[in-house]
């Protein structure tokens, strides 16, 4: 009987670790500079997550690269009073406010469990003291990320597990204090992601294994589509072409990889295949103010989601697999640079503004009002079962379904390749496992 409760109580736990934090169910998402004159409610009104930016270390990173110091974590708006009164008013019309921490400047790393304690806890002090809904883990400096020694995406290097941890009791401090999941996002450069596909820097793909560890828990992705070199096909260097940031395809593919996963080559310190998040946790984030080639044209954003989300021709050279409609949405650096303010600012007409006009053709007014997952169940039988589960699978053809172990470890996954599913369990241990497809969930019991 003790065994059977603890079971279920596992079960419970599992089911609350991969719940859905409350987001509008499209988000265009931007950068505030707190060291900007804008203030946050004055932000154009279509934006509906806003990153504060940034709680960051040592912010004079360039000139003592190795002072940076979690201790020294500190956050310096121009008004502190006002931005609270702000942060206040933009919540009440249904949009979400994050701190970003980290940036370009203040980077740092978590060197030991005392390092992971002072997170945690300034972290806290922030929330409290300020009642955002979540946190933008944006670490950038390769000081503070790259690995000294190799790593898989299953075994970080200490310091990337530190994080990891930190983020986990940040998550579950939040649930037990407030009710709700604590939103949780990440918006890491190229190289330290996507970049895991090509060979050329060692350091390329080192965080993630931090988005392996959280891929449960990170709401939205939001990858920097800018500041970046060449990057190659999901696929590696076996189709022999590159693509530049100042392309289309450049977008398309990064989206493609961040979505479906792809295996990294030899040569990088970190190792292992990259298994990829669903199409809805991923976010298009491009720079709407810059002085190299990242930068596109409304027209080019456009054209770029449109192919993405199936509803436009093709926009590049590139061929997708598959069309992703389920994309989350967009994000931008910055939305302090607002083309009604700054009509001859150098970067139209790729300004924030713009950027959002962009966003309403592609997928209409913005909606602030929460997104309600239902959870639903996969239809699987025999359940339970000694050996064959057959899985009802005909609206989920080539997308991803992950079995997990009550101990919420990642047993196996699988895309369906037709309308029924056949997946033999006989050679996994009794227990309750569950079938997991984003807002689908399912117990299984194998006796």
């Amino acid at each position: 009987m003790r065994l059977l409760k603890t079971k279920i109580i596992a079960l419970v736990l599992l089911t609350s670790s991969i719940s859905f934090a409350q987001l509008p169910s499209r988000v265009l998402v931007g950068y505030w500079e707190n060291w900007g004159n804008l203030r946050l409610k004055n932000v154009d009104d279509r934006y509906n997550v806003l990153c504060l930016a940034f709680l960051e270390a040592d912010k004079t990173y360039p000139a003592t690269p190795h002072d940076n110091k979690v201790s020294d974590l500190e956050f310096t708006p121009t008004n502190k009073t006002t931005l609270k009164s702000d942060i206040i008013t933009v919540q009440s019309e249904g949009k979400k406010v994050l701190i970003s921490i980290g940036g370009g400047n203040g980077s740092f790393k978590l060197n030991n469990n005392n390092d992971k304690i002072t997170f945690v806890s300034k972290v806290k002090d922030f929330i409290i003291e300020y009642g955002v809904d979540g946190i933008d883990i944006d670490l950038e400096q390769p000081t503070y990320i790259c690995t000294s020694g190799n790593q898989s995406l299953n075994d970080p290097e200490n310091h990337i597990q530190y994080l990891i941890d930190a983020c986990k009791e940040l998550l579950s401090w939040y649930k037990n204090t407030y009710g709700k999941k604590m939103i949780l996002t990440t918006a890491p450069e190229v190289k330290y992601t996507i970049g895991g596909t090509s060979p050329w820097n060692k350091c390329n793909g080192a965080l993630l294994p931090f988005i392996e560890g959280l891929k449960d828990d990170i709401d939205l992705l939001m990858i920097q589509l800018y500041n970046s070199g060449d990057i190659y096909s999901k696929d590696g260097s076996s189709t022999g072409i590159t693509y530049k940031q100042s392309t289309k395809d450049f977008v398309i593919v990064a989206i493609e990889s961040a979505i479906e996963g792809f295996k990294l080559p030899n040569q990088l310190k970190t190792s292992g295949t990259y298994s990829g998040l669903p199409s809805n946790k991923i976010v298009v984030g491009l720079t709407t103010c810059a002085s190299d080639e990242a930068v596109k044209s409304k027209s080019e954003i456009i054209s770029i989601m449109n192919y993405l989300i199936g509803s436009g021709p093709k926009a590049g050279s590139y061929t997708l697999d598959n069309s992703y409609p389920n994309l989350r949405g967009m994000m931008t650096w910055s939305i302090n640079t607002d083309a009604r303010m700054s009509s001859a600012n150098s970067c139209n007409p790729s300004v924030a503004y713009e950027f959002a006009q962009a966003f309403e053709d592609v997928f209409g007014t913005i909606d602030n009002s929460i997104e309600v997952l239902n959870t639903k169940s996969l239809e699987i039988y025999p359940n339970p079962t000694t050996g064959i589960l057959t899985v009802n699978t005909g609206n989920l053809t080539g997308e991803k379904i992950t079995l997990i172990d009550i101990n919420g470890k990642v047993v196996f996954t699988f895309k369906p390749t037709g309308k029924i599913t056949r997946i033999d369990l006989s050679k996994y241990s009794k227990g309750i496992y569950t079938l997991k497809y984003e807002n689908h969930l399912t117990k299984v019991i194998v006796k």
